[in-house]
This record gives structure tokens, C-alpha cells and sequence, in this order.
């Protein structure tokens, strides 16, 4: 399993979400977490030098991996808008 880290930004775009769209995070970071590879579950994101988990056609989790010490960084939870700065 994976060590999971959530940036500060991550932790308050988390508690703006609707509970239903945080269940869908949590599941979604449980799934991260207990991967193999958490790199082949996301898409990356050359611009960005990220991974962008999709939860649904709207909402993101951006997020890098730390290969070595295997640990997830989680750096934003929002819309498909928000994620990429284009709002």
C-alpha cells in the first residue's frame, strides 16, 4: 500500500466537495493508495508534471507519485476547469 499525503489546497477543495462527490474521492484515493503502479490509474500531464485521476466527466484529483519512498501526493480535488487554472 501506498502512503497517501494531501496537500493543504487538496484538504479544503475536499470539504467544499458534496458528500457524495467525497465518497467518490475517498474511493478514489483508496484505489491509488492499494495500486500497483498509481501512475497507470490517472493520466499524466506533461504541462502540469502531474497525474489527473478522472472521478467523473467533471471532477479531477491532480496528483504525484514518489516512487522511491511510495508515497501519493494528492495536490487538488475540484472540477475539470479548476484543476488546469482555466476559470
Amino acid at each position: 500500500m501506498w502512503q497517501i499525503h494531501k496537500s493543504k489546497r487538496f484538504n479544503r477543495q475536499y470539504k467544499n466537495l458534496s458528500s457524495e462527490r467525497q465518497n467518490k474521492t475517498d474511493e478514489a484515493i483508496l484505489a491509488l493508495a492499494y495500486s500497483e503502479n498509481p501512475s497507470d490509474e490517472g493520466e499524466y500531464k506533461s504541462n502540469l508534471r502531474v497525474w489527473a485521476y478522472e472521478l467523473n466527466k467533471y471532477d479531477r484529483i491532480i496528483y504525484t507519485v514518489d516512487y522511491p519512498n511510495k508515497i501519493i501526493f494528492f495536490l487538488r480535488v475540484c472540477d475539470h476547469k479548476s484543476v488546469y487554472g482555466k476559470d
